[in-house]
Formats: C-alpha cells, structure tokens, sequence
C-alpha cells in the first residue's frame, strides 16, 4: 500500500510531535503493510501552520529520512503538502511556495469544512487553470458534499481527484461523514483512500484493516486501485483514468 496524506514529520503541526512520534508511526505504517508514504504536513495555513516549502521545512523531512535509516525502517518517504485553500493559491503555487505530491502535478488541497460548494468550485478551476491536479483532501467530511454529494462526480469529470480517510469509512468522524463516505465508494467517486495519520495511539498510520474491508465489500481489485495503484500514479506524476458513474442527483443522504 501507498499511503499519500500524513502527518508524520516531527513537531511541525498537530500530527507527530516529536521524532519519537514520528518514527513509531513509520513503524505502524510499515507493520501494516504499507510501503511507501507521503509526508503532507499542513501547509498555508495563514498564521498557524504555514509551512511553505523552504529549506527550514526540507531540513526536517531530511532529518526524518535519516532518522528512518538509523532505525532500519523500511518504509520509503516521499515529500508532500496538505494545502489549506486561500484566495492567492494559484500564486503560490506559480511562485514554488507550495508544492505538489512528491513535487509532481498533483496537489493535496483541504478546504474548511463548512465551506459553500461554490467556493470550493472556484478554488480547484483556479488550481486546473494552471494545468495542476487538485487531489481535493477528505471530501466527504465537507457539509456541502454531505447535503449534494453528487458535486464529487462534477469534479471528477472537470480532471480533479479525491482523497478519502480511512477512519470516514469506519465512523471515526460521526454518521454524517460515514454514509457519505460508503456513498462515494459505491459510485466510484473516490480516487484513493490514505490514513491522514495525526498520531501513533488516535489516527494512526495502521492500514491493514481498510485493505481487508475494502477486499471483502468491494473486491481485491477496488483495493488494489484506492490504495496501491492510484497512489502509485500520483508519485510518478502518471494520468489517473477519470472514474466513477453517474450518480442520481436527488438522492440526499440526510433529510
């Protein structure tokens, strides 16, 4: 398995807090399976975690990478970012300040999640615009997806792709974002499925058991693709098919 979206670099947001942490995750994450993972530490985060792509935030991802050796673990780490949407993006992006899954094409973009569907809209044609891929992170936690959640296929068709948690399938994040997220698998709306990892004890980097329930409900084959293939694509900057079926667009999950 690839895992594209943690928070595992050492005490540079509100995921591993220590080189500790950091390194129990690595081991979780090899332990269950996982191969390779992406470090996606929140980024544009205005006045919190900003974490722009300087040599300050290099310096600890190096520093992790070594650490990984002198323990022995196997795990291969790949550079990322989970960039908070704000207005000037397209210049960031433009300007080197944030940059891409494994500094491909393609972008782990989060958005608040009460935001209205229109803002969302404009921010990914914005990020399109400039021939980038948005990887939209964790939709079905976004209230808007929750109440329409066909707008996730309009996405997909426009060339963006979607991330979604583990823990969403398995409830961790409450009813809402549950039956959103089963309603994405059964139309094919998701392109991946990655732990957003924050800890070695609450939302870990264990991924064993989404591999198994994914193999048991929706087929060996659906596995392979949400967490080996497609994340694959990504690191090597390949083209994902567009995918998914239409959905019936008066369905609403919650009345």
């Amino acid at each position: 398995m690839i895992d594209i979206h943690t928070h595992i670099l050492p005490g540079i947001d509100d995921g591993a807090q220590d080189m500790s942490d950091a390194l129990e995750l690595a081991e979780i994450a090899w332990e269950s399976g996982t191969e390779a993972l992406v470090v996606t530490p929140h980024s544009n985060q205005v006045g919190r975690f900003e974490n722009y792509n300087t040599e300050e935030l290099q310096a600890v991802y190096y520093e992790f990478c070594k650490a990984l050796n002198k323990e022995h673990i196997l795990l291969k780490i790949f550079p990322g970012m989970e960039i908070f949407f704000t207005p000037d993006i397209q210049e960031k992006i433009e300007n080197k300040y944030l940059v891409g899954i494994n500094h491909s094409d393609y972008y782990l973009v989060e958005f608040p999640f009460d935001i209205e569907y229109e803002v969302v809209q404009h921010g990914l044609d914005r990020i399109l615009e400039i021939g980038r891929i948005p990887i939209v992170a964790h939709p079905e936690r976004y209230m808007c997806v929750q109440e329409h959640p066909a707008i996730i296929y309009e996405w997909i068709q426009k060339g963006c792709r979607t991330q979604m948690n583990r823990g969403s399938i398995f409830g961790k994040f409450g009813r809402k974002v549950e039956r959103t997220a089963h309603y994405m698998l059964d139309n094919g709306l998701a392109t991946c499925i990655a732990s957003d990892a924050h800890g070695p004890y609450v939302r870990t980097t264990y991924m064993l058991d989404i591999k198994d329930y994914l193999s048991k409900y929706y087929g060996e084959a659906a596995a392979h693709w949400l967490l080996k293939k497609n994340p694959e694509r990504i690191l090597l900057n390949e083209k994902i098919p567009v995918h998914g079926r239409v959905p019936d667009r008066k369905i609403r999950l919650f009345r």
